[in-house]
């Protein structure tokens, strides 16, 4: 058929089109000139506005129309009827965006971006305030456009958990904050917690060392370095520009070798799952994630059931002690203890696994609000001081290390941070899996050896792309749908042994 055939012409277009956006957002967090954030805005923005000028093309709409009727809907394959499928639905949305509002948005988040760091470097939260102000107007009306009659926080959610509403997440996020408030305070009372401040020792590492160890893990989790690129940014993240070109980044800024290993494996993971897309379904609509969860549940993984585990460092510290002069007096289960010290803490990324959807659960509801218009933009650092007092007892000294640590506000991505959570539950749910499958699974983390878990993750996951909705997938591999009760159990089974915790 013609209008297949233009169909993919098309979609080839936009993939070219959203690599390009990527190579450019790259460039913008990692090489970008200071003096050029406002000219890249506009490159960022006419960009933007070129590709939803072809999405919601009539000739699109036409196309997809067309190859909906029955009689030509029945000739597709089964991808194509996928395809069709997901644009048929997407592009209700995406129609009710106008272009002149597409492109000022993306304008309004390139600017904030660039105030957001600038307000963190200068630690000054007033620089940004004016900003995300604009960011969140712009999302209640992107919401309003779309669906007029839904809760703006729910039309958001779609973007990034398609088919998680508000009331579900308040659910499901009320039963995993009193789990881990609970766990928490156990492992509080504990004598090995009141203790820890004695026993600890630093594992601070001069750049180039943590770059060398850096290296050498990123190799062991990612096979194929001529498709992979590391860098380094102010926030760690991981963009896909093409099948055979993905880009992530780390930090330095912290001297802790242990934040930048996570931030490595963290990525990783990430990277991992965009190598695996299946290149059948490359510039088509389902060439990625169905969601940022299950994306989040990758990078989780690798950081924390991997690489965080007791067999893991059997495996990796004798290699470690090769590079880090200061570790070679430590004992591989001091550095195992180190390396998953709870300690209730102010950054997000640098938290530990047991704290960590705390933090998530803070920005879920400061995010709620901020919608809702229960609090001001202004009063976002004394709110955050409130929140982190109350959840975690801790308190930020400045904006910097408060309400300014994160990137996402500033690009507009309301409605991501739940995703955090989501696929930390989402990550011990599949490794149950896993090691249900294969009863040597731990003992092949302790020996180096990952094939099994790179297989079965690109089989049961990787594969899959947007076929499927992360529910279904979740549903298929998994026999249930996404539960706290694996993720608490997980917690508890490691950090009481760690803690020496009875029940």
């Amino acid at each position: 058929m013609q209008q297949l055939k233009r169909l993919k012409e098309i979609e080839e277009e936009l993939s070219i089109l959203g690599g390009v956006r990527s190579v450019l957002h790259w460039d913008s967090n990692t090489e970008l000139p200071r003096k050029a954030a406002k000219q890249r805005a506009e490159h960022m923005s006419y960009l933007t506005s070129l590709y939803h000028r072809k999405i919601v093309s009539e000739e699109l709409k036409n196309i997809i129309n067309f190859l909906s009727e029955e009689k030509n809907f029945s000739k597709l394959s089964k991808n194509e009827k996928l395809i069709v499928k997901k644009y048929k639905k997407d592009l209700v949305r995406i129609s009710k965006l106008p272009e002149e509002f597409v492109k000022e948005a993306s304008k309004v988040y390139s600017e904030s971006y660039h105030a957001w760091e600038e307000a963190k470097q200068k630690n000054d939260f007033s620089i940004f305030e004016p900003h995300l102000e604009k960011v969140i107007n712009t999302k209640i009306n992107e919401a309003k456009l779309i669906d007029p009659k839904e809760i703006p926080y729910d039309v958001l959610l779609y973007d990034y958990e398609e088919g998680m509403t508000v009331e579900q997440l308040k659910k499901i996020f009320a039963e995993l904050r009193d789990g881990i408030v609970k766990i928490l305070n156990k492992i509080k009372s504990s004598k090995k917690y009141k203790s820890q401040k004695n026993f600890f020792k630093t594992t601070n590492c001069p750049e180039e060392v943590q770059r060398k160890i850096v290296d050498e893990l990123f190799k062991i989790i990612i096979d194929d370095q001529d498709r992979a690129v590391l860098g380094v940014s102010a926030h760690p993240f991981t963009t896909l520009i093409s099948s055979d070109d993905v880009r992530l980044t780390t930090n330095y800024t912290n001297t802790d070798l242990i934040t930048s290993i996570s931030h490595l494996t963290h990525e990783s993971g990430h990277a991992l799952y965009n190598l695996n897309y299946p290149k059948e379904l490359e510039n088509t609509i389902l060439f990625g994630a169905p969601s940022i969860g299950i994306h989040e549940s990758q990078s989780r993984l690798w950081e924390n059931l991997i690489c965080k585990s007791r067999e893991f460092w059997k495996f990796y510290y004798p290699k470690l002690k090769e590079k880090f002069e200061l570790v070679k007096n430590m004992s591989e289960e001091e550095f195992y203890f180190l390396s998953n010290l709870v300690s209730p803490s102010l950054v997000r990324i640098e938290s530990d696994e047991v704290t960590y959807s705390l933090h998530i659960i803070i920005r879920f509801e400061l995010d709620i609000a901020l919608m809702e218009g229960k609090i001001k933009v202004k009063d976002l650092p004394k709110e955050w001081t409130k929140k982190y007092n109350e959840y975690l007892g801790v308190v930020p000294k400045n904006d910097k290390e408060g309400v300014l640590q994160d990137v996402h506000w500033s690009e507009g991505y309301f409605g991501y941070f739940p995703t955090y959570a989501i696929g930390s539950m989402y990550s011990v749910m599949l490794f149950n899996q896993m090691k249900k499958e294969n009863k040597k699974l731990m003992n092949e983390i302790e020996k180096g050896d990952f094939r099994f878990i790179k297989k079965w993750l690109k089989e049961k996951i990787h594969s899959v792309g947007s076929k499927k909705l992360t529910c279904e997938i979740i549903k298929d591999v998994c026999g249930r749908d996404l539960t706290a009760k694996d993720y608490l159990d997980y917690l508890k089974e490691k950090y009481y042994e760690l803690y020496g915790i009875e029940e």
